[in-house]
């Protein structure tokens, strides 16, 4: 009866693992505290989650604020499992669209890494669409770009 009782206790964590999402890994790995990278085709982030909330999350990297897009082809990696620490989910947005929208707002710059098409961005925020993004790069350059094709984007400030 043990066996089976172990068994049945291992296809259920089994089960529950099936169900789980990105965003909820990412939930998991930002109360814990652990140490991250987040790889999205030729560049990597490194620091701890601030934020995990649906499809979004939020890194701190070397003190600055990164919002990563779980929607895009990002790869999670733990570097190192936290003994102790980590940060308790809040209220906040739950989409990339939902945190740009803040952005757009407060008139906040961004530079963003796409690297579906090898593109890394920064300037001010034209626009966001519903599946797009608009940026006017310091050049003033339009750039149109989809929102799932954006793994991380770094708020640049104030472009008052």
């Amino acid at each position: 009866m043990r066996e089976d009782a172990e068994m049945l206790e291992q296809d259920s964590l089994t089960v529950e693992l099936r169900r789980r999402r990105i965003g909820d890994m990412a939930v998991e790995l930002m109360s814990r505290g652990d140490m991250i990278t987040v790889i999205a085709g030729s560049k990597s982030i490194r620091g701890l989650l601030t934020f995990a909330r649906g499809r979004l999350a939020a890194l701190t990297v070397a003190g600055d604020t990164v919002d990563v897009n779980l929607r895009s082809g990002v790869a999670l990696h733990v570097d190192k499992r936290a003994t102790a620490g980590g940060v308790s989910p809040r209220p906040g947005p739950r989409t990339l669209r939902a945190r740009l929208l803040e952005y757009e707002v407060a008139n906040v710059g961004v530079e963003l890494w796409a690297p579906a098409h090898d593109v890394e961005v920064a300037g001010s925020i034209g626009a966001v669409g519903r599946d797009h993004l608009v940026v006017i790069d310091h050049e003033n350059t339009e750039w149109v770009i989809m929102l799932n094709d954006i793994a991380w984007v770094r708020p640049l400030g104030q472009t008052d």
